[in-house]
């Protein structure tokens, strides 16, 4: 396996180059804190991810908010599109959309057969989505937050690395709506309309419908097609405000989507020309429903929510990568997932007139959570000899419970403390039609204890928050395995059937300022993992791989993290953003799959896989005329493993995407592109034997991120 000889010498450097930018961060932000004569213009954004809604600035932690503007600059369809704009996020591909996130490197990066409990939430309009995918389009989406480090109060185990929070538009007071009509290359159109407004003096509605198609950017020379890796896409979302009197609202809030993408994204030539003789496809199909009630009573504010979630997931690939003429086998695989879910959040908050000792506000809630999924896998492989076809099922179902609080003190006029902790509890069940069960339960606790001091303008904090991600099962691992071939592959993988629960400590102080038309934030993290789940692979002679998780000891994740925007003048605005990481590996040993039989290669010193080092944002929006505005947007990240069991790296890359717009009244047409100047950049690799061409030995195999595209959107509101 392929080791730097120079690690020592690079991690001095890095040393180096972190200390220098740790000195012109710090100096920046002296700057910055200096009184500035600009008028106050900066908008008011409110992160409703908290157990109490909180002005952005107000708040103890690292977060960034992106809005519908937002959106629309960067002419985005989907979210994986927008995730390089927050620092210290990245996204691995593994389907036809980006669907696994990383927030500070912590996060799943793929999803074989087992059971995924997800590290990073993503919460829809309040029904939680966290570990499949991204669903649906960004069309009328009014704002999204991702927050950084564990969220363990609000969230509990799916959000031990973050969150992401995604909230479509309300329906409106007055009647409006809008339509949107997009093309451009690749044979691509998006439509999408808006209606909204007063039903009753008491209830509005709104409802918005949107499809997304292209043929992707794929070719299959095989099959002469360029539609193997295409994208079909529906969403439509509806929403309810009932004002059922004068301190009592209703919210409900269902949504379809009809994801029918094809996945055809690997070739043996690591090039956006394939040769697969059985293409694959990615499809989602997810329908959910909320109802949200508040009450505002004389001393306490009552909250309540209880959600549905129905998928039906499918997911297949041609294995092999090729056609029978050139490698002489076939083979492929497909898996669906169905996955229901139910639970409900109640909490009661308190008023100014209930606080203890009339200066502590205080919330408490209780959640309660259940989730069923079974998968249904077939793969086949076919040669001279015959076919040879397989199957595997499995059904998982889990129950939460838990508990939380949180308690807020103003020690004084300008430093406030707060303390908040969750008790989680949790019972799995598994079993599969190879006879493997498993009943995995624990109880799980997590929170946050964070100092604010506000200095004028300028907030400091520190914070010391718990996080925790339940234990899980390798079921399909045992269960798959060959014992006659192989007699010791039972043993090895009985041991870890199940794997334990992970719990973190993040360490974390920021500074936040916001004045006239300067707002910029810095933060510092540090977290230390125990019983850190990382994936490992394990190949049994001859060639028989089982990929399984398990538990290591002494994962850290460390980093910086800065943005700002500056409004320069009425005509020029200017964001930007940075993140920095040092994420490092636990006590864990892989295979070397170059020596045979393969031999222990100690992984402990080396850098997480999908966390990079740096990544970096920059935008300048100038309006040309009171019509005419040009965004240029660049983003850039450094290189980055793309799996801890082995040394196969990205390239480091940027990418410049623009936005030339032309707005008058009701009217708003934008010619844009993303990937300007074409480069090539690669989201996902492997390293594996898969081409009978050059004799079948180890070799990288990559993914590619999106080419340039380009188009034209045009949108009328009304």
């Amino acid at each position: 396996m392929p080791r730097s000889s120079d690690h020592h010498v690079q991690h001095r450097v890095f040393l180096f180059r972190e200390e220098r930018l740790m000195k012109f961060l710090l100096a920046l932000a002296l700057i910055f804190s200096a009184q500035t004569s600009f008028a106050d213009t900066i908008e008011e954004i409110i992160v409703t991810a908290t157990l109490r809604d909180t002005e952005l600035t107000e708040l103890p932690m690292s977060v960034t908010v992106l809005t519908e503007k937002d959106i629309q600059t960067r002419e985005a369809q989907h979210f994986d599109q927008l995730l390089n704009m927050t620092p210290n996020v990245n996204f691995s591909a593994g389907a036809s959309r980006g669907r696994f996130v990383q927030i500070r490197g912590i996060g799943e990066r793929s999803q074989f057969k087992d059971p995924l409990d997800s590290s990073i939430g993503l919460v829809i309009d309040g029904v939680d989505f966290s570990g499949i995918g991204l669903a649906g389009a960004l069309f009328d989406v009014r704002q999204i937050e991702i927050l950084r480090g564990p969220q363990g109060t609000a969230f509990g185990s799916n959000a031990m690395g973050g969150l992401m929070l995604l909230e479509t538009n309300n329906p409106s007071d007055v009647f409006e709506g809008n339509v949107l009509l997009g093309a451009g290359n690749y044979s691509s159109y998006e439509g999408g309309a808006v209606i909204s407004g007063p039903i009753t003096d008491a209830l509005s509605g709104r409802l918005a419908i949107h499809q997304f198609v292209s043929n992707g950017f794929i070719e299959n020379s095989f099959l002469d097609r360029d539609d193997t890796n295409d994208f079909d896409e529906h969403t439509l979302r509806g929403k309810l405000r009932w004002q059922a009197g004068a301190a009592t609202r209703i919210d409900v809030f269902a949504s379809y989507y009809d994801t029918n993408n094809g996945y055809d994204a690997f070739s043996l030539e690591n090039s956006r020309r394939t040769r697969s003789d059985e293409p694959g496809h990615d499809r989602q199909q997810s329908n959910s429903f909320s109802i949200a009630v508040s009450h505002e009573a004389d001393f306490f504010v009552l909250d309540g929510r209880l959600f549905l979630e129905s998928s039906d997931l499918g997911y297949g690939f041609d294995w092999d990568w090729s056609n029978v003429p050139r490698s002489g086998i076939r083979g492929g695989e497909n898996n669906k997932r169905q996955r229901d879910s139910i639970g409900f959040d109640i909490r009661i908050s308190s008023k100014d007139d209930a606080r203890i000792a009339d200066r502590t506000g205080w919330i408490v809630g209780l959640y309660r959570y259940e989730r069923d999924v079974e998968l249904f896998y077939d793969d086949h492989w076919e040669d001279s000899w015959g076919f040879y076809p397989s199957s595997f099922n499995s059904d998982f179902s889990t129950q939460r419970l838990a508990a939380y609080g949180q308690f807020d003190w103003p020690l004084s006029e300008q430093l406030q403390l707060t303390m908040g902790a969750r008790w989680e509890t949790y019972d799995d069940a598994y079993h599969d039609n190879a006879g493997v069960t498993a009943n995995p339960e624990d109880d799980l606790w997590g929170g946050r204890i964070s100092l604010e001091y506000l200095l004028n303008d300028l907030m400091l904090y520190g914070t010391l928050s718990r996080g925790y991600k339940t234990g899980g099962i390798n079921g399909q691992a045992v269960a798959g395995a060959d014992t006659e071939a192989n007699p010791e592959i039972v043993g090895f993988l009985e041991q870890r059937l199940s794997f334990r629960s992970e719990t973190l400590i993040s360490y974390e102080a920021g500074l936040r300022r916001s004045h006239g038309e300067l707002t910029w934030s810095l933060s510092l993290f540090h977290m230390k993992r125990d019983d850190m789940q990382a994936k490992a692979w394990i190949l049994f002679p001859p060639a028989e791989w089982k990929s399984y998780l398990d538990n290591v000891e002494n994962g850290s994740n460390q980093g910086i993290e800065f943005s700002f925007s500056f409004r320069a003048s009425d005509r020029l605005t200017l964001d930007a953003g940075l993140g920095l990481l040092k994420a490092k590996l636990g006590d864990l040993t892989v295979q070397d799959i170059d020596s045979f039989p393969p031999t222990p290669v100690d992984q402990s010193s080396r850098d997480q896989a999908h966390a990079p080092d740096h990544q970096f944002f920059i935008a300048a929006n100038y309006l040309i005329t009171p019509s005419f505005s040009l965004n240029i947007q660049v983003e850039g990240k450094d290189s980055f493993f793309f799996s801890n069991g082995h040394d196969i790296k990205s390239d480091s890359f940027s990418l410049t995407h623009a936005t030339l717009r032309y707005q008058f009244e009701q009217y708003n047409l934008a010619l844009w592109a993303r990937n300007l100047f074409n480069e090539d950049y690669k989201v996902r690799g492997f390293y594996f034997a898969n081409n009978p061409l050059n004799g079948w030995i180890n070799e990288p195999y990559f993914q590619f991120g999106e080419p340039r595209t380009f188009g034209l959107t045009a949108r009328v509101n009304f």
